[in-house]
């Protein structure tokens, strides 16, 4: 009896398990353990920077005195002075980032970027032409969507 006692009781747990698994914050939580891939959706408006292209950036960091740094940091500053941030920060120690260039219009496939678990933060830089700080902080282990827009961009958190 305690032998069929014990196999249910491993069945209904394992059948919990699944469900949990299933869930939707499962993912997120798992990559903050363990790391992973972030995945990031983008949309690049036919208008975007006023028809021009528009350099953009994400940085994943893991020093809290640099994500301190990139709070108060606007996207023009970022850009100016990311070389000297770079050797500041050694890449793979400090922060982890992805550089692109996109045109008005472009058709970009979901990017995947690998993800290590002392991740502290992540930002996204985008070159807008026009004012502002065109700078995002997001939970670098929440997959987003980012739409490039003609003066400013949105970014979402994406369902896993």
């Amino acid at each position: 009896m305690k032998k069929y006692l014990l196999k249910a009781v491993v069945l209904l747990c394992s059948f919990f398990l699944l469900i949990a698994a299933s869930s939707c914050g499962i993912g997120v939580r798992t990559r903050a353990m363990l790391g992973g891939k972030l995945r990031v959706k983008v949309e690049i408006a036919e208008n975007v920077n006023l028809n021009s292209p528009i350099a953009v950036d994400l940085v994943v960091v893991y020093e809290e005195k640099l994500q301190e740094r990139l709070l108060v940091t606007t996207s023009r500053e970022w850009f100016e002075n990311k070389e000297q941030i770079k050797r500041d920060y050694m890449e793979g120690e400090g922060l982890d980032f992805w550089s692109w260039e996109w045109v008005p219009g472009q058709q970009v496939p979901v990017q995947k970027f690998p993800l290590k678990p002392s991740a502290e933060a992540a930002f996204i830089f985008a070159d807008y032409l026009t004012p502002g700080a065109h700078r995002y902080r997001i939970d670098p282990f929440e997959s987003v969507s980012i739409k490039l827009n003609e003066n400013e961009y949105k970014v979402e958190v994406l369902e896993d």
